[in-house]
């Protein structure tokens, strides 16, 4: 097994964009090296490929029945877990699925995600409705010190930094006299893409932030060429009705292992 180099990433697109049911934003962004991560091939002409983060979050793809690449995948779940460390497994296809449960048995948990496609003609555009008290700010280190839910350990874990994210990545928040109430922000971006991430204090819920707060990404990502991008748990009933009212339908199905 061998760990790509940057020089080779543009061997691994085809890869991943092959027969696949979707493509996660955190492999594109290591990808495109807005975040640091890995690209494991079982060759320099990969057949076989592992995206991962430094958070320990995974993407595999290509040749399934490659059994060298399948030891060092179980053998690398191994090494993390005695370290007590997050292996977090995006599959590519039901073929992996079924790859992935053989091999790890009752070591992992199968779950079942939606992954939306944004149709900007099915976007609400319902005025804000919150009072003139309540204010759109852009995300900022400032205001990340004083975030409850998208705080700076948030931001170590998915971008290495708060300065990486402020370099490449991008949110918006609401703020009710100062505190902030309701947020927006990019778990990972990459040239192409950005991935939303949504919270609202539950003091704050009900009144139309969210909606406000996500019409807000979702004009800076069409302001410049970035598109939006929705994923969630299949029985998060409130963020799959959030996402069909911001404009993201057609919603594919695919696993993650934990």
């Amino acid at each position: 097994m061998i760990i790509l180099n940057e020089t080779d990433f543009d061997k691994v697109i085809n890869v991943i964009e092959g027969n696949v049911k979707t493509v996660p934003t955190f492999s594109y962004s290591v990808l495109n090296n807005y975040i640091s991560g890995s690209v494991y091939a079982d060759s320099k002409t990969p057949e076989t490929v592992l995206i991962g983060t430094e958070s320990g979050i995974y993407f595999v793809a290509g040749k399934e029945d490659n059994q060298k690449f399948n030891d060092f995948l179980f053998e690398l779940y191994c090494q993390r877990k005695r370290n007590k460390l997050r292996f977090t497994l995006f599959s590519t296809t039901e073929y992996w699925d079924c790859v992935i449960n053989e091999l790890f048995k009752d070591n992992i948990k199968q779950m079942s995600r939606y992954s939306f496609i944004f149709d900007n003609k099915k976007q609400s555009h319902d005025k804000n409705l919150f009072a003139s008290n309540y204010f759109i700010r852009r995300i900022n280190e400032e205001l990340i010190s004083n975030s409850s839910e998208f705080n700076e350990d948030y931001y170590t874990e998915y971008w290495g930094s708060v300065s990486n994210f402020s370099e490449n990545g991008f949110g918006y928040c609401i703020l009710h006299k100062g505190k902030v109430v309701s947020e927006c922000t990019s778990i990972f971006s990459s040239l192409q893409y950005s991935e939303i991430d949504i919270a609202t204090h539950e003091d704050y819920r009900g009144q139309g932030l969210a909606s406000s707060i996500v019409k807000t990404f979702i004009d800076h990502c069409l302001e410049n060429d970035i598109i939006p991008r929705w994923d969630c748990d299949i029985l998060n009933k409130s963020s799959i009705k959030l996402a069909g009212k911001s404009g993201f339908g057609n919603p594919v199905q695919y696993s993650i292992f934990v």
